[in-house]
């Protein structure tokens, strides 16, 4: 049984509600930290870095650098020994990127009894075009799986601003367990079955989110807003698409998993790809660079070159998608990107 968290006040020592599950998180990042942190409020928390100087700083000064001003608490156990951190857990987390998430799958192939998996990247491999539940079904055969996505950033939610999730999973007992763990704010998560929608829906607002921001740095306001409300709705579109041949639901790509994310992602300047998208246009090599060396993450780069790929394969209509595609890996002038994208929207 999971161990209770002791509170000591004047004095007194108090014994908190029996926390509810052991969980571990690998390679958490901004989001993995920021999740990690609210969960530890009623359960068991272990983080694991591959990266075992990583791991003993982290251990040491309880900062990541990608929350700046925000500790983790000393209650959670930080680790590069994967045995560890995993033991005796009911829930693993993933939070690896899109682009390293078949490699920390793999790191667990010879453990066996495995509890059940969350992801929470965005994005899909660029190499197989499969989604991160079909990359861990691969590796480790028939686990149970959910996968999380919806608009937000770890810098505000960590913070307390209220956020909309989704969880997906087939399996509706795993469900239901995570709906009592993820009872905690400022989450607001909501549950479906459709475990392909939420993960596409994610990856592709990170793909649009390129192009959309990429026109919004190089057109003025207020035409820019105006434009940027008719790429929105452009890309929605394309997402439906996808979404349809790839056997996910439409509710899914219209809620918060789908319209919300991209909403957020294309508007706002903390989303990694807004900001790619505004740098393509000052130095695109610069750029192209650092992602290609990993320097940065920003999982829509990737995300790009698969959809582009199901696009031939299904013979799909997706403008926005292959306009992107040009800019990023034909090397098209983004300034010549911009104005096919405005182009595009006025044609509509």
């Amino acid at each position: 049984m999971a161990r209770a968290s002791v509170w000591h006040t004047e004095g007194r020592e108090f014994k908190s509600r029996w926390v509810h599950m052991k969980i571990a998180v690998l390679e958490p990042g901004a989001w993995g930290t920021a999740l990690g942190i609210l969960l530890s409020k009623k359960n068991n928390l272990n983080f694991w870095y591959g990266d075992a100087r990583l791991s003993a700083e982290l251990s040491e000064t309880r900062q990541n650098e990608r929350l700046p001003g925000i500790k983790i608490p000393q209650e959670i156990f930080i680790s590069s020994d994967l045995g560890k951190t995993i033991k005796n857990t009911d829930l693993v987390i993933i939070a690896s990127p899109s682009f390293n998430f078949r490699q920390t799958s793999l790191r667990l192939k010879n453990f066996k009894n495995l509890p059940p998996f969350l992801g929470i990247a965005k994005g899909i491999e660029k190499e197989t075009l499969k989604v991160p539940s079909q990359i861990v079904e691969e590796i480790l055969g028939k686990v149970s799986y959910a996968h999380l996505s919806g608009p937000g950033f770890a810098k505000e939610i960590i913070r307390g601003k209220p956020v909309k999730e989704v969880i997906a999973s087939e399996n509706k007992a795993l469900l239901k367990k995570l709906k009592e763990t993820f009872n905690i704010k400022p989450l607001e998560v909501s549950f479906t079955a459709d475990l392909i929608g939420v993960q596409l829906a994610g990856a592709l607002k990170n793909a649009l989110a390129v192009g959309i921001s990429l026109v919004e740095a190089g057109i003025p306001n207020p035409q820019g807003k105006k434009i940027t409300k008719d790429l929105i709705k452009c890309g929605l579109k394309e997402m439906l698409a996808v979404g349809k041949v790839m056997g996910g639901k439409s509710e899914t790509f219209l809620g918060p998993a789908g319209w919300g994310d991209l909403v957020l992602t294309s508007t706002n300047p903390l989303s990694r790809n807004f900001q790619f998208g505004k740098n393509l246009l000052l130095d695109a090599d610069k750029m192209r660079k650092d992602i290609i060396e990993r320097k940065v993450t920003v999982e829509g780069f990737d995300n790009v070159f698969a959809f582009h790929q199901l696009g031939e394969i299904h013979q799909l209509d997706l403008p926005m998608i292959d306009e992107i595609y040009n800019v990023i890996y034909k090397k098209i002038s983004p300034r010549k990107t911009v104005k096919n994208l405005i182009q595009l929207v006025e044609n509509k």
